[in-house]
């Protein structure tokens, strides 16, 4: 998973274009980190738990996957604020009260020169 960074010019924009203030302090995006580099880093120890905690399973040695079980739990959870924060800020982008993005017409399609099929 890549160009997740794309949201650091992103919403930045998007308040621009709404009047909406934009100090980094105020957004629950780290608008300094790298968010690709910082995804992929709690993707990889989050897989390497959950590897240990299989292992420890299949060796029937439950104190190390109890063991497991608690990082695997931490990185969930840390993974879980990491999409949490971009979905707060997309959230005071996009439907806060100084928000001005227009509203979506009910039969609205994203035009097809955007090449965008949805699922």
């Amino acid at each position: 998973m890549t160009n997740i960074n794309k949201l650091k010019s992103l919403v930045p924009a998007l308040a621009a274009a709404s009047d909406m203030p934009f100090s980094e302090n105020d957004w629950s995006i780290n608008y300094k980190s790298d968010l690709d580099r910082q995804l992929d880093e709690d993707l990889v120890a989050f897989q390497k738990e959950i590897e240990l905690l299989a292992a420890a399973m299949a060796a029937s040695d439950l104190v190390t996957a109890a063991c497991a079980l608690v990082v695997v739990r931490m990185h969930a959870l840390h993974l879980s604020n990491f999409f949490m924060n971009i979905f707060e800020d997309i959230e005071k982008v996009g439907w806060s009260e100084g928000a001005k993005i227009p509203e979506i017409p009910d039969d609205y399609e994203v035009p097809d020169f955007y090449d965008y099929k949805n699922s």
